[in-house]
């Protein structure tokens, strides 16, 4: 498969470089800064991570605008020193997606060779529009000329604050919308949204009660790209819960969940990648550093320590969700449920703060514990309970809620684009909203910010009961 390329700009550089290109009087400007790389399964990402503003002398404003050699060596000092690519902006005095102009493609030709020479990296250059649209492109050198440096351009572009705004290449990523099918939905928000929510690429993680429903919402809603990340099976006792069918039980829920989510897609063009891997493990991590966003959809501590870590490391929301439902002893009345949804990420409380897992069992399930009788019996179920729990109606309202967060992330209705946790207690009807939570003071994740690859934490890792349950099915 050919690569994929795109950049990732934290809000925080976001409006120090837009006010810094986009000047008042109209007039081109330029500047560098640096980036983290972000190495997915089949998409390379640039995640910025310092700006270098031109100091007196290093530049010059007039009809167009030029940089001085010193400032192009002081760059690439910083960078260096920090051990990040480096990236060359600029500005052009028209909206939208940019293309380049020869004088552009010179320039940055020419700084290609040295950057990777001094960084590693490739250069990364980027051009910002009148609306604050950015286009970018990276410099690879050439597999085929030698001391040729080839331009790569980005698919997308993603400003990463309360709200995510995806700038798209619409020479690579192309809107998959049929407006027959999408009547309705397009009246609510519009082509142009309809157009943009098709061309994001959406990760799901676990496909079981929620996530399973989850998908379908989208699919139906017109979303069109999609990477499934799950190594289990369809059981019977699945077909209560989800959107399976009776002849799905046996097969990989990746695969059947593609089938399914076929026979509901309003979208023409479907792009799913089914990925029988836990998240836990190298090829599942890495085929989630592909997505805009990810869904998480699991109820243990370990895949939901990692999605943690990429929604602070490499700047992906994740959407997550969980169910508590109690009964009497017996099972035979049930006595309250509750459930909460939240988006996590940049700027955002954390999963572990939100108290949805706790580090110590995230060790344990990595360890093998907490699938181990003998290790489980002596456990402190205060510590750890494992809910299993759940039918269908609260799946459903979970996954909708989640879907509405993914809305409000992307869409921002009246421009409320951070709702917060919710939480639904089922027995007395009420909604809760709470915008209170925030990271403890000494929370790890939040040092982690945006330092995608160069975190240099290897968070997955050999999964053996994921190994043994795609044996099986060989």
């Amino acid at each position: 498969m050919k690569a994929r390329y795109s950049v990732v700009i934290p809000d925080d550089y976001h409006q120090v470089l837009h006010k810094h290109l986009l000047r008042l009087d109209g007039r081109e400007d330029l500047c560098f800064a640096t980036y983290n790389p972000s190495f997915g399964l089949n998409r390379f990402s640039g995640i910025i991570s310092s700006v270098i503003l031109p100091e007196a002398d290093e530049r010059e404003v007039h009809g167009n605008v030029s940089f001085k050699a010193n400032y192009f060596e002081r760059a690439i000092r910083v960078a260096r020193s920090r051990k990040e690519g480096l990236v060359f902006l600029h500005s052009h005095p028209v909206p939208g997606w940019q293309g380049m102009s020869h004088d552009d493609i010179v320039a940055e030709e020419r700084m290609a060779p040295a950057t990777k020479a001094a960084t590693g990296f490739p250069l990364l250059g980027m051009t910002i529009g009148t609306d604050q649209a950015w286009s970018a492109r990276f410099w690879n050198k050439s597999q085929i000329e030698k001391r040729k440096y080839e331009r790569n351009w980005c698919e997308s572009v993603r400003v990463i604050s309360d709200k995510l705004s995806i700038t798209f290449n619409d020479n690579m990523l192309i809107p998959s919308f049929d407006a027959g099918k999408q009547l309705r939905t397009i009246s609510a928000w519009g082509q142009k949204t309809q157009e943009d929510l098709s061309r994001m690429r959406i990760g799901i993680v676990g496909l079981g009660s929620v996530g399973s429903i989850v998908a379908e919402i989208l699919a139906r809603t017109g979303f069109s790209k999609f990477v499934f990340i799950d190594f289990d099976v369809v059981e019977e006792k699945n077909l209560d819960r989800t959107v399976f069918l009776r002849d799905d039980v046996g097969r990989a829920k990746v695969f059947a969940m593609k089938d399914a989510i076929s026979r509901a897609a309003t979208s023409p063009s479907l792009d799913v990648q089914c990925v029988e891997y836990s998240i836990c493990e190298e090829r599942g991590f890495t085929a989630s550093l592909d997505c805009d966003v990810l869904f998480s959809c699991v109820d243990r501590p370990w895949p939901r320590q990692v999605i943690n870590f990429i929604s602070y490391g490499h700047l992906i929301p994740a959407i997550d969700g969980g169910i508590l439902v109690r009964s009497n002893k017996n099972n035979t009345r049930l006595i309250g449920a509750d459930w909460k949804v939240h988006t996590v990420g940049y700027g955002r409380p954390c999963l572990e703060c939100l108290g949805q897992y706790k580090t110590s069992n995230a060790i344990l399930e990595k360890d093998g514990k907490l699938d181990d009788p003998g290790y489980l019996q002596g456990l402190d179920r205060s510590q750890f309970q494992e809910v299993h729990e759940n039918v269908f109606p609260f799946s459903s309202n979970v996954a909708s809620l989640e879907v509405l967060q993914l809305l409000s992330l992307t869409v921002a209705p009246s421009g409320l684009s951070n709702i917060g946790q919710q939480t639904v207690h089922f027995v007395t009807g009420e909604l809760e909203r709470d915008k209170s939570h925030k990271c403890d003071a000494n929370c790890f994740f939040p040092s982690v910010q945006g330092k995608g690859d160069s975190a240099g934490i290897e968070v997955f890792s050999k999964h053996p009961i994921a190994e043994k349950a795609r044996e099986v099915r060989k």
